[in-house]
């Protein structure tokens, strides 16, 4: 496509002009890809009069497309057409050639009542814009070179459009990856705007990603010495004072702008009120995992309490930290209180803080409480079951009074503090057993999350195991890690009463214990060894166990022992090939050499 002449248009809205330049004012006013496509004939009838306009895609093999029309319906006949759209596109290869050829065809008899100009288009696509007009009347060569110069600022402005669209997804491209990092990174573009932001950098910085991104980083509260660095190019500081303490960089430049890389200095004091998990941290395919993720999602940004329940060890202060990260409160503190860690008597001060003199052994200073400390974040109340009821009745003033008095204090102080409460008790058989107040739980359920134990998620088991074997096969230098499909039965087939945190644990217990060179985890977990015998089976098989289970495992085996070989595995199950295949889609079983995590190499013992 050549470029669109000034000279051209200018000449041209000199001679007729009015309708091109109010034309070419409509169309570069537009955005978006489909927008303009759907415009471009109507904006064409506006600058050539005609009586029906449409937009044409040619295919390779001579086909024709609609992709947009206005006025009447096109009269002429698609071959005539199509030999209109192939006579427009076999042209010229810039638009001062185009425009010469028009002005060099012959004054009478080359003119018709149907004509095509091309919008040159990147790539494969080919463009063709035709007009027609009511039998016995022509068009003249001055509007076709209008027409003409419409079509090639046509191309002009799609092709910034898909320019557009291209930046917008590779910005959301690089935000979605930066944001999933773990390490403090904050990339900015050649003029200085935050593009992307990692949680990590956030917490350093003290300021949350929507605050941020989009902005000028000299224009950010407290920003102004890290834009200052960054700006003497390579005489950049290695180390920079912030507000919350020396910061050391290291930067990737590019032409479209910088990587920063964020590390905090041993002298600066590490945030103890920073949450560290997403959504995304919170794995799981099961029904059950993903609806709490997208509650989680939606409410993040209410002011509602919300009420996080399930067993121990689900991921309860998981999901709690990842709706902090999720909402605008992000850069604020995230403050957690285990109620049932803090002794009776300590408790109402560790929440509500108190004055000096407040009581014997009371600070001269005075202390401030958890709610205070939370100020615009996230207060997590963790196993709110376990509290008192004369502490329930004081949580209940504070959260319908929304203002907090330290002990000893005589002036309460408002606090906009988000409260989330998480437990592993039933509150509703509490209430029933009078040990919890009846109110104060309407007030912490507005919105209420429910974790799924381990043992109702499914194949979750599978997935979050390949997960952490990952992690540890990083941490511990190794290029992969992985177990047999006998421990991997074992470990689905086991109730976990411990749930996630439990499975955690056991992995990283059967990683240590592996010995140097030695990648696959071949032995039945003791817990699971203990359970079994408790439960008086013979070691390495899980009890009880159903008959799906037992049928299952027998594929499973067969499959390990034929090194995957369906048919010889169906041979020693007894069945026919197709019956094995039914069975490995009923019960998910995945293709032993492929399926991360799992080796075939060895065989059930």
């Amino acid at each position: 496509m050549g470029p669109l002449s000034a000279h051209s248009l200018t000449s041209s809205a000199t001679r007729n002009g009015q309708g091109l330049v109010a034309g070419c004012r409509k169309l570069t006013a537009l955005a978006g890809t489909s927008n303009l496509l759907e415009s471009i004939p109507s904006i064409a009838l506006s600058v050539c009069p005609a009586r029906g306009a449409e937009l044409l895609e040619v295919s390779a093999d001579g086909a024709l497309r609609v992709l947009a029309a206005d006025g009447v319906p096109l009269q002429t006949g698609m071959d005539r057409l199509a030999l209109q759209a192939r006579s427009a596109l076999a042209g010229h290869p810039t638009l001062d050639a185009h425009l010469q050829a028009v002005d060099e065809q012959p004054a009478h008899g080359g003119r018709e009542t149907v004509v095509g100009v091309p919008i040159p288009s990147p790539g494969d696509r080919r463009l063709v814009l035709v007009l027609e007009r009511e039998p016995g009347t022509t068009f003249q060569a001055q509007e076709v070179r209008e027409l003409t110069i419409f079509a090639y600022l046509s191309s002009n402005v799609l092709a910034r459009a898909r320019s557009d669209a291209e930046v917008r997804a590779s910005r959301a491209i690089e935000t979605a990856l930066v944001s999933a990092v773990h390490e403090a990174v904050m990339s900015l573009d050649a003029n200085g705007v935050v593009r992307a932001l990692s949680g990590s950098a956030a917490t350093i910085i003290g300021r949350g990603r929507k605050d941020a991104i989009g902005k000028r980083l000299r224009d950010i509260p407290g920003m102004a010495p890290l834009a200052l660095a960054l700006a003497a190019g390579d005489r950049c500081p290695e180390i920079v004072k912030l507000a919350g303490g020396d910061v050391k960089l290291q930067l990737r430049r590019c032409d479209a702008g910088v990587a920063v890389t964020l590390l905090a200095t041993a002298g600066r004091a590490a945030r103890t009120d920073a949450a560290q998990f997403g959504i995304g941290d919170l794995l799981g395919e099961s029904p059950l995992v993903a609806k709490a993720r997208e509650t989680a999602q939606r409410v993040a940004d209410s002011h509602l309490p919300i009420l996080i329940t399930g067993e121990t060890g689900t991921g309860k202060e998981i999901l709690a930290q990842a709706i902090h990260n999720a909402s605008a409160r992000e850069g604020e503190p995230f403050i957690g209180v285990n109620v049932s860690a803090l002794p009776r008597e300590l408790l109402e001060s560790e929440l509500f803080g108190y004055d000096a003199g407040a009581f014997t052994g009371a600070s001269s200073q005075g202390h401030a409480g958890k709610f205070e400390l939370a100020r615009n974040g996230t207060l997590l109340l963790d196993e709110i079951g376990d509290m008192p009821l004369e502490m329930q009745a004081k949580l209940l003033r504070v959260l319908q009074e929304r203002v907090v008095q330290r002990l000893g204090g005589s002036r309460a102080k408002p606090f906009s503090a988000r409260l989330i409460a998480s437990t592993n008790r039933d509150l509703e058989g509490e209430v029933a057993q009078g040990r919890f107040r009846l109110d104060l739980l309407h007030r912490l359920r507005v919105v209420h999350v429910q974790l799924p134990p381990l043992r109702e998620r499914g194949n979750d088991v599978r997935l979050l195991v390949t997960h952490r074997l990952r992690l540890l096969a990083q941490r511990t230098d190794r290029v992969v890690l992985r177990v047999t499909g006998e421990v991997m039965t074992a470990l689905e087939t086991y109730e976990w009463p411990g749930n996630v945190r439990e499975l955690m644990n056991t992995l990283d217990c059967a990683v240590s214990l592996l010995p140097p060179g030695k990648d696959i985890i071949d032995d039945v977990p003791e817990c699971i060894e203990r359970h079994q015998h408790r439960a008086g089976a013979p070691a390495g098989v899980a009890n009880p166990m159903t008959l799906e289970a037992a049928e299952r495992e027998a594929c499973v085996r067969a499959l390990q022992k034929t090194g995957g070989n369906v048919a010889r595995a169906a041979r020693i199950l007894g069945v026919v090939k197709a019956t094995l295949y039914a069975k490995i889609r009923r019960y998910g079983i995945p293709h032993l050499s492929t399926e991360p995590g799992i080796s075939q190499n060895t065989i059930p013992r």
